[in-house]
């Protein structure tokens, strides 16, 4: 008697980017491992700071119509989407509209036109207010709309939280291991707005110097960084057989939770270890991307958790933090964390930690300075306040140099 079929290897296709630092992968992978950092400016809502993509234009990316309605975070995710799917060459490519799904990670994709909404109908009156608002006030929008506006018919589905872009990207690998679809388009966005900012201020969530210090003794909060990435993801062999060049593998996936602040190492190391597991015996991990940002417990957190996963491993293990470079962009973050690992993949560079001195939590090979070394296994992580853990590996395709 034997046992179910093994799920396919999930590869990483290609790759989406609109941020502070570039809208290429080569162009923001270069930057991180120089150590440049995005432009934090002072908001102008509350103390803190934040960096915004310079000179966004949704029309360099898309002839969509109705573009002008949408939210800058709908906006970021369908420009992100559309170089994803060009990078994967399916755009257009050989995966009908009928086998391509989507999963999109942008918990506050709709508040921006929510709110316009909301005032138009406070101020003029609720038969005034402009009709064609209403369904993209939806939380559940910006995954209609990345849908819609590429004819994905597989699926449509939309996740909400801080780690939810790394959870999108187990989503959509078990979708494609569950044979409901040939391809799977994994977004995560975030767009500033004053309310959030506000909001993140008064949370106590933002540093007041607006300096993002991950690790560092000497942090005092996150400064916020808005920005998409999209990845596309399809089984290995598939890829192969069309001729395509695959960036990564998606060895494994996992989260878990805490139920209060002094479970959430442990959650998260949990999350670890489940991840490794999937991605099976193999290579140790070369490289972790932390999604640490400045935040004075959550930093503590997933340093405990790494140190815990990595075992024995952890001194030796480089652990870099791009978002003290790229700010905190919550449902983007976790993606924009996997941008290091697929450039070592191929370079083999590692991007240090700007502005870390003096680590709060000894025992990880924390990169002060940039390295470069052979890359065949990443782990990524993500915390978040509410208790929710996530973590993911990614692994370079074999014969891949």
């Amino acid at each position: 008697m034997t046992g179910p079929a093994p799920a396919p290897a999930v590869a990483i296709t290609g790759v989406g980017v609109v941020s502070p630092l570039g809208d290429r992968l080569e162009e923001v992978v270069e930057a991180l491992c120089a150590g440049r950092t995005a432009a934090f400016s002072p908001l102008p809502e509350a103390a803190g700071g934040a960096a915004a993509v310079p000179d966004f234009d949704a029309a360099r990316y898309l002839t969509t119509r109705g573009l002008r309605l949408y939210g800058r975070p709908i906006r970021l995710a369908l420009s992100a989407a559309r170089l994803a799917l060009t990078d994967a060459g399916l755009s257009p490519g050989p995966v009908p509209p009928e086998e391509l799904g989507t999963v999109v990670a942008c918990t506050f994709g709709h508040l921006e036109t929510l709110l316009e909404y909301d005032r138009s109908v406070a101020t003029q009156g609720p038969l005034r207010g402009n009709p064609a608002l209403m369904p993209l006030a939806l939380p559940s929008s910006p995954g209609a709309l990345v849908a819609l506006s590429f004819g994905a018919k597989a699926f449509s589905m939309a996740l909400s939280g801080a780690t939810a872009g790394l959870d999108a990207l187990g989503l959509g690998a078990r979708m494609l291991g569950a044979g409901r679809a040939r391809a799977t388009l994994v977004v995560g966005a975030f767009g500033l707005s004053p309310e959030l900012s506000l909001a993140a201020a008064r949370a106590g969530w933002l540093a007041p110097d607006g300096r993002p210090l991950a690790f560092d003794r000497r942090r005092s909060g996150v400064a916020l960084g808005e920005g998409a990435v999209a990845l596309v993801l399809e089984p290995l062999d598939q890829v192969q057989d069309r001729g395509g060049a695959p960036r990564a593998l998606l060895a494994g996936a996992a989260s878990a939770f805490a139920a209060g602040p002094p479970d959430r190492a442990g959650a998260l190391a949990s999350a670890c270890r489940s991840a490794l597991r999937q991605a099976g015996p193999g290579p140790a991990v070369g490289l972790a991307c932390a999604g640490a940002a400045g935040s004075v417990e959550l930093d503590r957190d997933e340093a405990e958790a790494l140190r815990t996963a990595l075992g024995e491993d952890a001194p030796r293990t480089p652990v870099a933090a791009p978002k003290a470079c790229l700010g905190e962009s919550f449902d983007a973050g976790g993606l924009f964390q996997c941008l290091p690992a697929l450039g070592a993949f191929r370079s083999g560079r590692l991007p240090p930690i700007p502005g870390l001195a003096e680590p709060e939590v000894a025992g990880l090979g924390y990169l002060r300075a940039a390295g470069q070394a052979r890359v065949d296994r990443a782990l990524v992580t993500a915390a978040a306040p509410d208790g929710a853990c996530s973590a993911a590996v990614l692994g370079r395709v074999p014969d891949a140099g």
